[in-house]
């Protein structure tokens, strides 16, 4: 079996799509007619219209440029993606197969902002220079494409398709999975609020000017990961381990050890422990599992005065003593951690069967 390399532009034309589908417009138009933009995920939005019907492949145009999706169907497609749209002088080859062959070689030829595994990528890639992209397609002995192993061949991405719509279906659960955590008797209750135990604070704002390439890491509604550096921080005191939260961000906790020393903006609430028997492992994986039951959002803020008020931790105390129980702490934290890690490995093994991507070229 030989290859016969071939511009995209002598099977399709290249099609641009409607820059009138923006918001205002599909919120005045609603229906059930998809409108594709740049993301793979699920269509932009619905219309009670359409500009194509029937089975097409489409192209993002802005965004992860070159990337390509199949649609079928009644539909429509925004500036930010276009469609390949058959020429009626050619017998198009299996578009699965195509679609597996034109993606890499269109991703290469996008241009704009790469960046390494593909955060904060912004390509591009226009219909001319979409259509003037080559790709190798397998032809027979006497030089004409091989429409038959091309079908044969995209039977089988097919399968694999669904396979990986398979593994996205094992993959969504695990990923928004939530621990519980149940402390039986004998326990204690502690508000947050209590400063025998616990002091709260929240940090103080910090410009985008104040940056630094290199420095202290500041954190903010992102309370997982620093938005910046600075030269110095805005806090005192890091001999004890740090958890932080997001209080208008995402709801979560992460923890810091002690001697580490960091920065907070007012977006970003800390807690320090005061009490030597609350082990911090524990604690910040109480408050991780059990944050869901206070409802904290983007919009009913986690403040310093919710967080005092709501926010509740229950300690695992000694059967013989009374007393809080470390020992106990640890155990729960240990068997946190290992279901933790669990799901992440998981996560990654399923991660790697839908990034791999295939090869084309038989």
């Amino acid at each position: 079996m030989g290859f016969v390399d071939v511009e995209i532009g002598e099977l399709f034309s290249a099609v641009n799509g409607k820059a009138k589908y923006i918001r205002d417009y599909i919120d005045t138009k609603n229906g059930d007619y998809p409108v594709y933009s740049a993301s793979l995920l699920k269509p932009f939005g619905y219309i009670n219209e359409y500009d194509y019907e029937g089975d097409y492949l489409t192209w993002v145009m802005n965004g992860y440029g070159g990337r390509v999706q199949r649609v079928s169907g009644k539909f429509s497609v925004n500036r930010d993606r276009g469609v390949f749209v058959p020429r009626s002088d050619v017998e198009v080859p299996d578009l699965t197969y195509l679609r597996y062959v034109m993606e890499p070689q269109l991703s290469a030829a996008a241009v704009g902002r790469r960046v390494d595994g593909r955060l904060n990528e912004y390509t591009k890639i226009y219909p001319d220079a979409a259509m003037a992209v080559q790709i190798s397609l397998p032809v027979d002995e006497h030089g004409r494409f091989d429409y038959e192993k091309m079908a044969s061949l995209g039977d089988q991405f097919r399968r694999i398709d669904a396979a990986q719509a398979g593994v996205r279906q094992a993959r969504d659960p695990l990923e928004n999975a939530v621990f519980t955590l149940e402390i039986p008797e004998p326990s204690i209750t502690l508000n947050l609020s209590d400063k025998n135990y616990f002091s709260l604070s929240i940090g103080k704002r910090v410009l985008r000017s104040e940056h630094q390439a290199n420095g202290i890491p500041v954190y903010s509604a992102n309370a997982l990961f620093p938005f910046g550096s600075v030269t110095a921080s805005n806090l005192s005191d890091f001999s004890k381990p740090s958890l932080l939260w997001g209080i208008d961000g995402n709801f979560d906790w992460n923890l810091l050890p002690a001697g580490h020393a960091f920065a907070t903006t007012d977006h970003c609430g800390r807690l320090q422990i005061n009490e030597a028997k609350i082990d911090p492992e524990y604690l910040y994986w109480y408050l991780k599992v059990t944050r869901s039951r206070y409802g904290f959002d983007r919009v009913f803020r986690a403040s310093l005065e919710k967080m005092k008020e709501e926010v509740t931790v229950v300690l695992p105390l000694d059967k013989t003593t009374g007393e809080i129980s470390l020992a106990r702490q640890r155990d729960y934290a240990t068997s946190l951690r290992n279901r933790e890690t669990a799901r992440k490995a998981a996560l990654s093994a399923l991660e790697d069967v839908l990034n791999a991507r295939v090869n084309a070229d038989f």
